[in-house]
């Protein structure tokens, strides 16, 4: 049983577990672990849906192979926007920045030649809405109603225009952004002025270096922007709600990837109209080193294209997932409070009720999980069961450790017993021993009194019988010793022959006087083995008597009991064999035959500590084996010991 001391000390050491597991960047991991093994589950059990909103449209290789290296002129973007607004999508997002003037522009041309050559360049041939490429772009974002990127920064570096940017009289300021910028970098300037639509395109991944989440708001400059996916929504439909805990989304991977197309098949006029017609466009560039790869939970790289794609997807499909921060707080709290309830039920020690408890719990919060992700939140689960699972863990380890010292010392009252049980049983053999040897002292005193009487008492008679009492009282000492080596105290190793103990263990058990029983030994080689005597004697006693009582019990008015001992040198080992022909042992019996007080002897006879005493000698203070079969007249001990105990 634990004391209050112990008690309030695991209540602080679960305070204390709790609360670095809140603070510690390692919770954070876990937590990101479990969210991506059960939403990789989750989707893959639940049915795809095609990508029914957007599409993008790529300015790939082929598109740089066919127009030219990157970046292009603006007159070939705005004729791509064009293009596309043709098509009639419903909006337009162009996930490229522009954020200074166009260097082939003709009329940058002519400035280039004016300012550093002196020279007047015309484009008299070329139309005055063609000499301005900035002026182009401007006028086809504008006609599209088309959405254009912003990339927030912290750095220094303030641009004016940038930092005078708000978005639509800033009418998300009451949502609550969860991440704050100090810079901003937006377009050049009459690009940027002639839309009213934009959004920041950034992602980040992970500290684990996953992608998982994109802000949907960010601060800057103390007013609230939108991102570049919610911006291209908000082009066509300004009344889209969203919840004040989605500043931040997970994104839900669950939805088929839109379709991607050329750019170059876009202005060739080599697509189905009905892939662009009534969707949300996202124009990007995948080119290698324009746009960056994030890895996903599932281990796929995916581009920022795709991301505001799936953003795109994930609002109008409404199924975005957002993690509340509350529910970290939340889930450490009752993870506390279930430690401290798992603490409860170890010192009562009523371990099933625990298994019980864990496993409704379990079950439980997995409906819970299942109930808010359906729902679009991730609760954040893993600061409920990581530090719930690590105290149990750790309370576990220490009651193992408790009930391994109990164990121990309930191992030692057992073989204190056994010893107790044995010496009983070896008081009342030392008198069936003692009993005949003293009725022959008794005896031959009484001889030497008649013969004095006689008075033929001489000292060659004297001489005989005072041989007779010496011999007699020699092997009562003999029978002492032999009872005061096994039942000694110091446990110490020594040296000794194996048929020297088996000799030994036949005198201790009396059973030479025993005519119907006999006791065999086969012993092919004289074996000397380093150990604990006292230890094996009573490993043998303890089968022997078993044996004995087999004999007698099968064998009434039946053939003379035998046990047949067999010693046999096996590389380092040692093995004894000890078989009866006592009739054996049933299947169901020989199963649980080591189990302590498991017995099949009647009272007064057994205590069933015997056979489990006899285990815990062979296997922990020997490091032998023990074990048992059936042979055809009876049972077979086999007992296999090293020759040189190392313990």
């Amino acid at each position: 049983m634990i004391n209050i001391k112990k008690s309030i000390l695991f209540v602080l050491l679960s305070g204390l577990l709790h609360f670095y597991f809140y603070t510690s960047q390692h919770i954070k991991k876990f937590d990101y672990e479990l969210y991506d093994a059960f939403s990789n589950i989750f989707n893959k059990v639940q049915p795809q849906e095609n990508a029914s909103f957007s599409v993008i449209i790529d300015i790939d290789d082929k598109s740089i192979e066919k127009l030219g290296q990157w970046p292009w002129s603006r007159v070939i973007n705005a004729q791509l926007i064009n293009t596309i607004h043709q098509i009639k999508p419903v909006a337009i997002g162009v996930n490229i920045l522009f954020p200074e003037r166009d260097r082939v522009s003709p009329l940058a041309i002519q400035e280039f030649y004016k300012k550093f050559f002196k020279l007047n360049v015309n484009f008299i041939e070329l139309p005055i809405p063609f000499r301005d490429n900035d002026n182009l772009l401007s006028q086809s974002l504008h006609n599209a109603n088309a959405t254009i990127a912003t990339y927030f920064k912290n750095t220094p570096y303030q641009d004016p225009l940038c930092q005078k940017l708000s978005y639509k009289e800033n009418q998300f300021s009451k949502i609550g952004a969860d991440y704050f910028a100090t810079s901003l970098t937006c377009n050049y300037k009459p690009i940027q002025n002639s839309v009213s639509n934009f959004g920041f395109i950034n992602a980040w991944a992970d500290s684990d270096g996953i992608f998982r989440r994109v802000p949907l708001f960010m601060n800057y400059n103390k007013k609230v922007f939108p991102s570049f996916a919610l911006a291209s929504i908000l082009s066509f439909d300004k009344n889209i709600k969203l919840n004040h805990n989605q500043s931040t989304i997970l994104l839900n991977f669950s939805q088929k990837k839109p379709k991607v197309i050329s750019a170059v098949d876009v202005l060739n006029g080599n697509i189905e109209p009905l892939d662009i017609q009534g969707k949300i466009v996202i124009l990007g560039s995948s080119i290698v080193g324009l746009d960056p790869k994030y890895i996903t939970p599932n281990g796929k790289k995916i581009s920022n294209n795709m991301i505001q794609a799936i953003v795109v997807e994930n609002i109008l499909t409404n199924k975005l997932l957002s993690q509340p921060k509350k529910y970290k707080k939340i889930h450490i709290f009752i993870s506390f409070i279930l430690s401290i309830i798992i603490m409860i039920l170890f010192i009562k020690r009523e371990y099933i009720n625990i298994i019980l408890f864990l496993f409704i719990v379990s079950i439980i919060t997995l409906i819970w999980l299942i109930f808010s992700y359906i729902n679009g939140i991730y609760i954040s689960i893993g600061y409920l069961w990581i530090p719930s699972f690590y105290f149990f863990m750790l309370t576990l380890a220490y009651y193992l450790h408790i009930r391994n010292k109990e164990k121990q010392e309930e191992e030692k009252i057992l073989i204190r017993q056994s010893k107790l049980a044995s010496m009983g049983e070896m008081i009342s053999l030392i008198a069936h021993q003692w009993r005949q040897p003293l009725s022959a002292i008794n005896g031959i005193v009484l001889n030497i009194d008649i013969d004095h009487r006689k008075e033929i008492l001489n000292s060659n008679k004297l001489d005989e019988h005072l041989n007779k009492i010496e011999e007699t009282t020699a092997y009562l000492s003999k029978t002492i010793n032999d009872f005061s080596d096994f039942f000694s105290k110091n446990k110490y190793k020594e040296y000794f022959y194996i048929s020297d103990i088996i000799q030994q263990t036949k005198e201790l058990l009396a059973i030479s006087k025993d005519n119907n029983i006999k006791i065999i030994y086969k012993e092919k080689e004289e074996t000397e083995l380093l150990g604990y005597k006292s230890e094996l004697i009573q490993s043998l006693l303890i089968i022997l008597n078993n044996a004995i009582y087999a004999c007698h019990k099968n064998n009434k008015n039946k053939e003379k009991g035998k046990i047949i001992i067999e010693t046999k040198v096996l590389k380092k080992s040692i093995f004894i064999s000890i078989e009866d022909n006592g009739g054996g042992i049933d299947s169901k019996t020989i199963q649980q035959i080591f189990n302590p007080y498991f017995t099949t002897k009647q009272k007064p006879h057994g205590t069933g500590l015997g056979l489990y005493i006899l285990k815990l000698i062979i296997e922990e203070s020997m490091s032998g084996k023990i074990s048992i079969t059936n042979g055809k007249e009876g049972a077979i001990f086999i007992i296999k010991i090293p020759i040189n105990i190392s313990i």
